[in-house]
């Protein structure tokens, strides 16, 4: 008797013990998985992935977005876990190819509007991160966006085998990247997830980056995604890491330039959630980056101009100014812009309107981002704060400023504040307008390939 209850004993002793390992190991790999997803989460905000796969008022990327190219028109894919309309069937492997190679799952080319080239240098580890996140963390949707329609030779998807022999696509890097130094991580960032040099590299008639050019800024659908390497007259030299790294959290920086556009979804979607070690790191390696000098600019863009000294020009009789040939730019400035930005220019005590001379902008050797900014505007929100400018050539019946309006304006902003009368014309306004699109579905909100720029 006194055995069996021995016996009985033991069992279950054993059995607590064995319990407990199990449940230990269990709450072991919970822990693991729940580290893994939020490391894929975060890699998917520096990646920036949800800009190009979520159209606008559409569900997180179930795709949908149409994204212009020198080349055609190319609708962004559902890349939630449905398993019908998403990646939803994809393996690991399948993930990797696709996002390190461009391949789909059925073997068929993506376009390199998908910077797999950049993402080529993610690291095994963090690879399998993004894809259980996918995989778990992001909600399954059921939209099935249209197809790309490209004209010839873009319909032909096997064309991008010749193309991406030609591009130079990142080497995968190796190791935990959470463990890099500060430049190596600086470098991983910039080159693989935030994937900069997508836009601030100039391109060759192939449209393949031009690696010897790296960050000396390039033309992107009537914006420019300016020189940002440590050139002192064409980049910004002049930027310390911390103005860097104020720009990437806020999207300003104090006498230097603020974010709008593409650049403006960026860092309102990416660079804005980075940890501060992440945005140094970042700020860093920019800065380290070979110095590229500009033919156009021949001096620092944020170094320009000083507050006016002109007489108010307000009558006290209000005027509509709206498409009138005959406005002077200095009156389309008291009427449009005096209201907010000063009769002096200074903008805001606390630069929430920044000023318009000391701005990199404004005293641009180019005026595309100038024209691009006082069309579309300015609507920026990030865990600091939310920046708006209304969009003087908004979409509507009637525009706000006619293309001569705002070429005007430009002209009179750049001479006043800036790096002198750039001679903007109407047609180049006309040129650089977005046009309107009609939302009748989902493949109808068109938005330019990001010209991430400060």
């Amino acid at each position: 008797m006194a055995d069996s209850k021995y016996l009985v004993g033991s069992i279950l002793l054993g059995s607590a013990l064995l319990s407990g390992l199990f449940t230990e190991q269990a709450h072991a790999e919970d822990t693991q998985q729940a580290a893994l997803m939020a490391r894929g989460a975060y890699l998917a905000t520096a990646g920036d992935c949800v800009a190009c796969h979520t159209r606008p008022g559409g569900k997180p990327f179930a795709g949908g977005l149409e994204i212009a190219t020198p080349k055609g028109v190319v609708v962004s894919t559902n890349i939630t876990p449905d398993p019908q309309n998403g990646i939803g069937t994809y393996t690991q492997e399948d993930f990797e190819k696709a996002l390190r190679r461009g391949l789909r799952k059925d073997g068929a080319y993506l376009y390199p509007v998908m910077p797999y080239v950049s993402y080529a240098g993610l690291t095994d580890q963090d690879v399998k991160a993004l894809y259980t996140w996918f995989m778990h963390g992001v909600q399954p949707v059921a939209d099935k966006p249209p197809e790309t329609q490209m004209a010839f030779p873009g319909n032909i998807r096997m064309s991008m085998m010749a193309w991406n022999m030609l591009a130079e696509s990142e080497k995968p890097e190796t190791g935990d990247s959470a463990t890099y130094d500060k430049l190596r991580r600086g470098r991983y960032l910039a080159t693989a997830l935030e994937h900069c040099g997508t836009c601030h590299t100039p391109r060759n008639f192939m449209l393949v980056e031009q690696q010897d050019q790296y960050l000396a800024g390039s033309q992107l659908n009537g914006w420019f995604a300016p020189n940002i390497t440590s050139s002192s007259t064409g980049g910004i030299g002049d930027w310390s890491e911390d103005d860097l790294v104020a720009y990437l959290k806020t999207g300003h920086a104090k006498g230097r330039s603020q974010a709008a556009g593409p650049m403006g979804e960026a860092v309102e979607h990416s660079t804005s959630h980075l940890t501060e070690a992440d945005l140094h790191a970042l700020a860093a390696f920019i800065k380290q980056v070979p110095a590229h000098d500009d033919a156009v600019e021949h001096q620092a863009r944020d170094s320009f101009g000083q507050a006016a000294v002109e007489p108010d020009l307000r009558s006290g009789v209000v005027n509509r100014v709206d498409n009138q040939p005959d406005y002077s730019g200095a009156e389309l400035y008291d009427a449009n812009c005096a209201a907010c930005h000063g009769v002096n220019g200074a903008g805001t005590a606390d630069q929430y309107v920044p000023s318009l001379f000391a701005n990199s902008v404004v005293g641009a050797g180019r005026s595309d981002n100038l024209i691009m900014t006082i069309l579309e505007g300015v609507n920026r929100s990030t865990p600091s704060g939310h920046a708006s400018m209304p969009a003087f050539g908004a979409h509507s019946d009637v525009q706000r400023l006619s293309d001569k309006d705002v070429a005007r304006l430009v002209n009179y902003l750049t001479d006043r504040f800036g790096s002198g009368d750039h001679h903007v014309t109407a047609e180049q306004v006309g040129a650089a307008r977005p046009r309107p699109s009609t939302p009748a579905t989902p493949s109808d909100a068109t938005k330019p390939v990001s010209a991430h720029a400060p």
